[in-house]
């Protein structure tokens, strides 16, 4: 959510005008509390500016995000000349782009590494031109909920391999979001704790048995 910030004018419509310009948006994408009307005073004596606290409204700041989000993947697939069609779409405040055409299947080789770099690229590339915000994510034809099922699924097999060895498993190296997935879907599991090990591109999750401690009557 973008800061709120305070703006001074003769009116409340020059304060407005004053935010408008700051945020370089319209008054319709602005939400607006006027703090004071202000007063012209007795002929121009002891006159009080109007201040107003204002911020752009939430869906004006997914808009324009998803607006940059579409030019940036527009010169990306331009670049690489590759047949790639996308539909930009805002839901839950995040911006989704769904993929397709002749060259998807390039982006989902390798387990989507493709994809996940692209992702990542725009992500970096948004938040530079207009700072830290909502996620962009990209998908292809429901890629990313497949790949989230059969990552849990990997996940809570390890942890009952974890449970009926009563030995660590070690997953693969996974980068960060899968890491995280994983992690996530095996915080409510009895028996089982996660941990985190190794550094860069080998860095995995490995799934630990928790010891039960016994307890002595008194």
């Amino acid at each position: 959510m973008m800061k709120v910030e305070e703006f001074e004018g003769k009116n409340v419509d020059q304060a407005i005008e004053e935010a408008c310009k700051f945020f370089d948006v319209t008054p319709q994408e602005l939400d607006v509390e006027v703090i004071t009307h202000g007063s012209t005073g007795l002929f121009g004596i002891g006159a009080k500016k109007a201040r107003i606290k204002a911020r752009v409204k939430e869906e004006a700041l997914l808009k324009r995000r998803a607006l940059e989000a579409e030019k940036v993947l527009e010169d990306l697939i331009s670049a690489t000349g590759f047949e790639i069609n996308f539909r930009v779409r805002v839901e839950n405040e995040t911006i989704l782009i769904d993929l397709s055409g002749k060259d998807r299947e390039l982006l989902v080789s390798w387990g989507g590494s493709p994809l996940n770099a692209l992702q990542y690229l725009i992500n970096k590339i948004v938040a530079r031109r207009l700072g830290v915000g909502p996620k962009i994510v990209l998908d292809i034809a429901g890629f990313r909920q497949e790949q989230e099922q059969r990552i849990t699924q990997i996940a809570q097999r390890a942890a009952e391999k974890a449970k009926k060895t009563g030995r660590p498993v070690e997953l693969r190296p996974m980068p960060p979001h899968e890491r995280r997935l994983v992690h996530l879907s095996l915080r409510g599991v009895n028996g089982v704790e996660t941990r985190s090990k190794g550094q860069g591109k080998n860095r995995r999750v490995v799934i630990y048995p928790k010891k039960v401690r016994s307890s002595r009557r008194r």
